[in-house]
């Protein structure tokens, strides 16, 4: 991480979410990830790639996705319009936007779930064929 004023105990925070115990759904707490290190930037360079894989990470880890079938950079992919104006919103930390960038990233997951189960069903149906 770049050496800037707070930022380690930002990320320490964050750790604590990821390692920890938490009552928040797996969307949530992987909207959370994905949102903060957005908008930390702790990194030179890629901070997106590294926050869609880190809620990647909660969301298999919180047992939403266990076995990594979905793909929900697909889903923001296709939400990319709104994933800005939702980040926007989370940016300012008020409930408001910070509820907006969490029902953007379940509506992603929503449809990575959905693009994964096609790319599921186009692997069987292959399968099938060669039987």
């Amino acid at each position: 991480p770049r050496p800037l004023p707070g930022l380690a105990d930002r990320l320490a925070s964050l750790a604590g979410l990821v390692t920890g115990s938490t009552a928040a759904p797996a969307v949530v707490a992987a909207a959370v990830v994905h949102g903060e290190l957005l908008c930390l930037t702790p990194f030179g360079t890629a901070n997106g790639v590294v926050a869609r894989a880190a809620a990647r990470l909660v969301l298999l880890a919180g047992g939403l996705d266990p076995l990594a079938l979905s793909i929900p950079e697909e889903g923001h992919l296709k939400l990319s319009e709104e994933y800005v104006a939702a980040l926007g919103g989370y940016r300012t930390g008020h409930p408001e936007g910070v509820g907006a960038w969490v029902v953007h990233c379940a509506c992603a997951v929503a449809l990575g779930a959905r693009a994964g189960r096609e790319v599921a069903d186009e692997v069987a149906g292959r399968q099938r064929g060669q039987a």
